[in-house]
């Protein structure tokens, strides 16, 4: 059904260039779609209408249908009207694609300032402020060269931001959320130039019917075309995580194409006051905060006693096995184990391809642990530790190249009960058959460091290795305890339709005692949460 209505959506906006002489009010629309759309999933937290359960979201999904509805009655066109900015067709895909990855991604804004509730409002508030540019390019950009080059430079800042944090490598800075406003304001000023672009003919001047229906035809290939763009530099952004090729390249390319149609020959539009703007980005800077802190956390505890309880979860970038967003059910069944820390695996931060959420603002805010994050695929994909146990140090460590997509081991060490522990969140990509054993070898020499001194370790998470496995001997020669040992097999994965595969393993140091291990089985990632005790 969704891949219906996104059919159906796009068809619609074809149609609707073929029959729009004047690209102005569709520019400021299709900016306005964005910033309304990117409020909204702010305000949402990420948790779109889809997932929501309920009367409520049906009720807003009305209200949504019946304003596009008004939009569809017909209006008589003056005979006088400008053809202009056919240009502008062209650039809704690739701009819409930039929109997703960064310049509208509150997700990302966040993901970059450690969770912060203002990097999203700051990112929101710019895509309303971006109306604005649109409407009035050459009030707020004065010449169509300004936006191109800042939509480029916005661009290399995202692809190519990377900075190691606290200890922390390839995380996305916070000076990249200013790389974010300035896209989508330079975005919106390319896209309001483009809009304005000189090739003019009025009504009349089309002439012939068969004329007509030429520059109504020319219109809507434009936008499909444009759309088509969008496929495959999306396609070639995400597929680049399984293939092993570079992607960085993918919104650079897509800025030169947007930038390339605010270099032409144009008209100055119009001046005027915005105030609707203005009123809008702040009645947006209000909402978003009073509508992220509404959930609050559900009132649980961590297991009794003296033991230390730990946990484990692959969260599958936060999709069951049915296909569904499952954060309320991950948490709840972490909730169910009652963990003093949480290692996470696969921990989506902001992929445009999985709906653009922060998955571990989702997970933390509905456990009230505090989080410690690492980047591993890339900035906003990788592993993450939940807890509210004193943090004393933190550091990742990069490991070799395995498979595709990129991994990494999160070391961070807390305080319990009066001992640090230091634990070890990784998620292996080996390459086929662990025909290399270099993930396994560095993860048993980071363990072999951690514990010097005696400080003891835990490692776990999705290690991509079976107990009789070479890579899984490797870690216990470096002098680990299994702790699911005692109830071999223990196994955790496919999560349905019967798990089979024991892949997903905490191991321990010498002194450290695992009891009560469990496993809870639930369909909410395409892996089961681990939980043990650990008891000196």
């Amino acid at each position: 059904m969704a891949s219906a209505g996104l059919l159906a959506g796009l068809c619609w906006l074809v149609a609707a260039a073929a029959t729009t002489r004047d690209a102005r009010p569709a520019a400021t629309g299709f900016v306005a779609g964005l910033a309304a759309s990117g409020v909204v999933h702010a305000a949402l937290g990420g948790t779109d209408l889809a997932w929501r359960t309920g009367a409520w979201p049906w009720l807003v999904l009305a209200l949504e249908l019946g304003l596009f509805a008004l939009t569809l009655r017909p209006r008589p066109r003056p005979a006088d009207e400008t053809g202009s900015g056919s240009r502008l067709w062209w650039t809704l895909g690739p701009a819409l694609l930039l929109w997703g990855l960064y310049t509208g991604s509150s997700s990302h804004a966040q993901a970059s300032a450690d969770g912060a509730t203002w990097a999203a409002v700051v990112v929101a508030v710019g895509a309303v402020l971006s109306v604005g540019v649109v409407e009035r390019p050459a009030t707020w950009t004065r010449h169509p060269v300004v936006p191109g080059v800042v939509l480029v430079l916005s661009a290399a800042g995202f692809a190519f931001g990377r900075a190691t944090v606290d200890g922390v490598h390839g995380v996305s800075p916070t000076w990249t959320v200013a790389a974010q406003v300035a896209g989508q304001l330079a975005l919106a000023g390319c896209l309001g130039w483009a809009a304005r672009s000189s090739s003019r003919q009025t009504v009349g001047e089309e002439g012939s019917q068969a004329g007509a229906s030429g520059f109504s035809a020319r219109r809507g290939v434009a936008t499909a075309t444009g759309f088509l763009v969008f496929v495959v530099l999306f396609f070639a952004y995400y597929s680049a995580y399984d293939l092993g090729m570079p992607n960085r390249w993918v919104p650079l390319a897509a800025s030169v194409l947007v930038a390339a149609v605010s270099f032409t020959r144009t008209e100055r539009p119009e001046r005027g006051r915005q105030w609707t703007v203005l009123g809008a980005a702040v009645a947006s800077a209000m909402v978003i905060p009073l509508a992220m802190a509404l959930p609050g956390t559900p009132s649980w505890s961590a297991a009794p006693g003296d033991g230390l309880r730990v946990a484990a979860y692959n969260l599958r970038m936060g999709y069951g096995m049915d296909g569904t967003m499952a954060a309320a059910g991950q948490a709840a069944a972490l909730r169910s184990l009652r963990p003093h820390v949480v290692l996470l695996s696969e921990v989506d931060r902001g992929w445009f391809l999985n709906g653009g959420r922060d998955q571990l603002r989702l997970m933390s805010d509905r456990l009230g642990l505090k989080p410690v994050w690492a980047p591993a695929g890339d900035e906003v994909w990788g592993d993450a530790l939940l807890t509210n146990l004193p943090v004393v140090s933190v550091r990742n460590h990069v490991l070799a190249k395995g498979g595709p997509t990129g991994a990494q081991a999160l070391e961070v060490g807390v305080r319990w009960r009066g001992r640090v522990v230091r634990f070890v969140a990784t998620h292996t990509q080996p390459p086929e058959g662990w025909s290399s054993l270099a993930q396994a070898e560095q993860l048993a020499r980071i363990a072999r460091s951690a514990a010097a001194g005696g400080v003891p370790v835990v490692l776990g998470g999705d290690l991509n290795m079976q107990p009789g496995d070479r890579a899984f001997q490797v870690l216990l020669g470096a002098g680990l305890n299994d702790a699911f040992a005692a109830v071999r097999p223990f196994a955790t994965y496919p999560a349905r339709p019967r798990p089979t595969d024991q892949i997903d393993h905490i191991l321990v140091t010498p002194g450290l005692t695992a009891q009560d291990p469990a496993k809870a089985p639930v369909p909410y990632s395409d892996h089961l949460p681990v939980a043990v005790t650990l008891r000196f």
